[in-house]
């Protein structure tokens, strides 16, 4: 026997190969770990360089600070003449000295006069004599006069040279910024960023009034050398470093070429280009955060600096994370180089191991793609010298065989869809796959029934079920909840006459674990552990076969009852159509029925199959379930002004109204002095008219109105009423809304009678619009006003109730079927319903709604539906706006609506030559409508 090799040696080997692998994890943590170290250590060093940037920060603002709140304090001299502003000249020379930032020192009388002093410097003040030191700017206002001069000092403060300055003559410091700042604070004040008038530098001005409120002291602190200071405390190349104000302005920049976007109204840091430098603006302090931006990551940081003068300033730091970790990479990349190395060593023989190994798993994925190919036919043999190889073989093959058995038994349930057929088809697949000479199959339909024998086999014969079959002990089987392998029961065998034998009682649960039945299985010798596995996991496929198709018959009737609910629910909203829906699809199933049974015509070929009749059952079901969203007062409006209620009480008050009045015109009258007979006799006869006026009005509420009688109407509502009260107190919102888009009318105003007014107009919302292109094809001319409820129109309709809204309104719910039933998810065999539902409104000749689809372009069940639903209509005798019709009275209208081109000729004529209308008659008409025998004289001449 060659020799045979063990897996799991084979795994030891393959594992002392992947050290390799284990070695560049290690290096890849070792990389983290050590980028963790130089993230932390780099995160503590830029704390550490912004507190000593914020050291040298203050170290050279705090001088000029000082220096300016020293020369507030400080006596100062008399600023009508140069000679009084020279007195400050080594005061201020002395600060310049000290303070190296500061640009320049001065101060300004409330008058206008200047007196400025700062470093000589070139180019700038290429004209000065060669030894200028400083350069001191004077500017003397005295009222309308101004003296303007330039002077220039060595550094013993020896005057140099003087002229004048036409330049800055007409420069006035209580206009600058720095001034009226100071003078609207008691404290030292810190401009923004601005170019200094005398050099062309960045910077900003520290000022502070004195205590009198007569002078400002200030001076001007350059941007330069903060740049300078943040550029030497710079991380990396890329770090950028920023002095920021609290609107995000830039006060100082690592990179002086910042200021080279600069506009008059200063640096924004939101602006230079980089996101990250926003950030810095946005994000709270103190806290470094991480930042992803500018196709980079970056490390940002913002310190706030206690700063004395003007508001807040902070010093913002933005790091690139890919500079601050590069000795880490470093790092990680040589790791990385030396696990190449490794692996590439190693690589031969994990090739060769590899080969030795994935040759036979191989040939098992092969035979595993077979089995999910279903491809069973060909055994699997695998010569190896692995034994768990070997033994994953034989349990493969032994697999094959058992999703063989599964999927012949699945195929053959799948063909079986009637319940009652499925259950000895089930019991027969299962006794062929478990190889057992017999069986009995017990179903439980209920929590509380015993579980009842529903199918039996004795080898190929059926055994007949009776309702008083023995049980073989299932109900300890249900009890127990696993099969048990006994000696079948001698007295139940001999009542089914079958022969001694031995019987595995396998109980069916349901995958929510209710019992579903018992699969009873007859065996001539016990079966194997093994074998009994293999019964018990075919008897779990029969219990969810079960369970599935009772859970399909169930669903079926669960949608059978919703669509009942939905349609009884439509009739009891409005007295008008209770029992219509129920009625139609028996009407359309009678139809239906007769035109598949024609054997000639344009129906001969017709037919219908299971889909079918169900799409059609659910369709004539459901075809006014768009009712549910049409206002039942709109559909049940028996007057004119009736709404939620009828407004001819609102018209009569009117009248009782005008009809107090001419009491009360009466009586002041006859106390005026009016001859009281006369009186009377005016005040009987406009009595006498209003009332017939009234009685007019209320005529016209319900009945018919031609020409002369909407004149009359006409002049009925020119008659005025003087109404006191505010008519927008205690309304809704809504109305409220439409009356106060009208001017407000003060009371006491005389009213019309009768009028259309703006409020009762009830705009359409857009949503309630179609366009031309809409998804469902809709193309009813819709009004452009929802509701209009003006008493004058509604009055005015010649013939009915309803006004063109509402009968919009009405038709809509055709509108609303289709939407409603296009957005279930109807299944492929079931997606005609929407269309057969939508088109019982259309007609042959295309003059028909919402669509306007002709009698080609309507499928023949839409065409079914629209004579059900006419002819329902029609006889129904619950309708209490019109009366109903006899068979013989329907009958006849519908062939003219045939000849009118708004049925389907055929199809009517198959109605009633087959006897279906009749059959209908018989069962939903009250014996006084019956009264034609006889229809042949109703049917239309068949089409050519």
């Amino acid at each position: 026997m060659p020799t045979s090799f063990r897996l799991r040696s084979l795994i030891i080997v393959t594992f002392l190969l992947l050290i390799c692998g284990i070695g560049a994890l290690t290096a890849l943590l070792a990389y983290e770990r050590s980028a963790d170290a130089i993230r932390r250590q780099a995160l503590t060093r830029a704390v550490d360089v912004g507190a000593a940037a914020t050291r040298e920060f203050f170290r050279l603002t705090a001088p000029v600070r000082s220096g300016v709140e020293l020369l507030g304090l400080s006596r100062l001299p008399r600023m009508d003449a140069v000679e009084g502003q020279l007195r400050a000249l080594p005061f201020m020379a002395t600060m310049l000295h000290t303070s190296s930032a500061a640009r320049g020192f001065y101060f300004a009388d409330t008058s206008g006069s200047l007196f400025y002093v700062r470093r000589a410097q070139q180019p700038l003040d290429n004209t000065a004599p060669a030894n200028s030191a400083y350069v001191a700017l004077s500017i003397v206002r005295a009222g309308d006069k101004v003296q303007a001069l330039r002077l220039y000092f060595d550094l013993e403060l020896n005057e140099l040279a003087r002229h004048a300055d036409a330049e800055v003559a007409g420069l006035d410091p209580r206009q600058r910024a720095w001034y009226t700042q100071a003078m609207a604070s008691h404290e030292l004040i810190r401009t923004g960023a601005y170019t200094f008038f005398s050099s062309g530098e960045r910077g900003y001005t520290v000022a502070m009034a004195t205590q009198d409120r007569q002078f400002v002291a200030a001076a001007d602190f350059r941007h330069a050398l903060l740049n300078e200071v943040l550029g030497r405390y710079r991380l990396t190349s890329s770090t950028r470093m920023l002095l920021l104000d609290e609107q995000g302005m830039v006060i100082a920049s690592d990179r002086g070429e910042d200021f080279l976007k600069d506009l008059e109204g200063g640096v924004d840091a939101r602006k230079l280009g980089l996101q990250a430098l926003a950030q810095l603006v946005e994000m709270p302090e103190g806290k470094m955060q991480q930042f992803s931006g500018d196709r980079r990551d970056w490390y940002l940081q913002r310190l706030s600096l206690p700063h004395k003068s003007g508001g807040p300033l902070y010093l913002g730091i933005a790091i690139p994370a890919d500079e601050l970790l590069k000795d880490a990479r470093d790092i990680r990349n040589a790791i990385l180089l030396q696990t190449l190395v490794i692996l590439l060593l190693s690589l031969p023989v994990a090739v060769w191991l590899s080969g030795f190994l994935v040759d036979p798993i191989l040939r098992l994925a092969a035979a595993a793609e077979r089995l999910n190919n279903f491809e069973f036919n060909e055994p699997l043999e695998l010569p190896t010298r692995i034994v768990e190889v070997r033994q994953l073989a034989a349990n493969l093959n032994h697999s094959r065989v058992t999703q063989q058995r599964f999927v012949e038994l699945a195929l053959q349930l799948n063909d079986e869809r009637d319940f009652e057929r499925l259950l000895p088809t089930l019991l027969r697949i299962t006794t062929e796959a478990c190889q057992a000479i017999g069986g009995l199959l017990y179903v439980k339909h209920s929590a509380d029934t015993p579980p009842r024998l529903m199918a039996g086999r004795w080898g190929a014969r059926v055994l007949e079920v009776a309702s008083d079959a023995p049980s073989f002990a299932v109900s300890d089987a249900m009890r127990s909840r696993h099969s048990e392998l006994r000696e079948a029961d001698p007295q139940a065998s001999a009542a089914l006459g079958l022969p001694p034998s031995l019987s595995v009682a396998v109980p069916l649960f349901t995958r929510q674990g209710h019992g579903a039945g018992v699969l009873v299985l007859f065996f001539e010798h016990a079966p194997a552990h093994n074998e009994v596995r293999f019964i018990e996991a075919l008897a779990g496929f029969a219990a969810l076969a079960l369970e599935t198709r009772g859970l399909l018959e169930r669903q079926k009737a669960l949608f059978e009852s919703f669509i009942q609910l939905i349609a009884s629910a439509i009739d009891a909203k409005s007295a008008y159509t209770g029992g219509h829906c129920s009625r139609v699809p028996e009407a359309a199933r009678l139809l239906a029925a007769a035109a598949c049974a024609e054997s000639h015509g344009p129906y001969a070929s017709f037919a219908m199959n299971e889909h079918d009749w169900q799409a059609l059952h659910i369709a004539t079901w459901l075809h006014d379930c768009g009712k549910v969203t049409t206002p039942e007062y709109v559909v049940d409006k028996a007057t004119k002004l009736e709404t939620l209620y009828d407004r001819i009480h609102e018209v009569r008050m009117r009248f009782e109204v005008l009809k107090r009045d001419a009491e009360i015109d009466y009586l002041r009258a006859v106390q005026t002095g009016t001859d009281e007979a006369q009186a009377r006799a005016a005040r009987d006869q406009l009595l006498a008219t209003l009332d017939e006026e009234f009685a007019f009005v209320a005529e016209c509420n319900t009945g018919f109105v031609d020409d002369e009688r909407l004149q009359r109407l006409q002049r009925i509502a020119q008659r005025t009423w003087l109404r006191t009260l505010d008519d927008r107190l205690g309304i809704s919102g809504e109305e409220r809304q439409r009356k106060e888009r009208q001017p407000l009318v003060a009371v006491p105003v005389l009213e019309p009678l009768l009028a259309d007014r703006p409020e009762q107009c009830v705009e359409r919302r857009a949503s309630e619009r179609y366009e031309a292109d809409n998804p469902w094809g809709f193309r009813m001319p819709i009004p452009e006003l929802l509701y209009d409820r003006g008493e004058l129109k509604n009055l005015s309709i010649r013939r009915g109730t309803l006004t063109e809204e509402e009968r919009y309104k009405i038709n809509e719910h055709i509108v609303q079927t289709i939407r409603m039933l296009t957005a279930l998810p109807f299944p492929p065999e079931l997606a005609a319903i929407p269309e057969i539902a939508g088109g019982h409104h259309e007609r042959i000749d295309g003059k028909g709604y919402p669509r306007g689809l002709t009698g080609e372009q309507l499928s023949p069940q839409a065409r079914m539906l629209a004579i059900a639903d006419v002819f329902e209509a029609l006889t129904a005798r619950d309708r209490p706006y019109k009366p109903s019709k006899t068979l013989s009275q329907a009958l006849r209208i519908m062939r003219s609506m045939c000849e009118e081109g708004h049925l389907d000729r055929e199809l009517f004529r198959i109605f009633v030559a087959s006897g279906a209308c009749l059959e209908y008659a018989q069962r939903y008409l009250d014996e006084d409508q019956l009264d034609a025998r006889d229809l042949s004289q109703f049917v239309p001449p068949a089409a050519a």
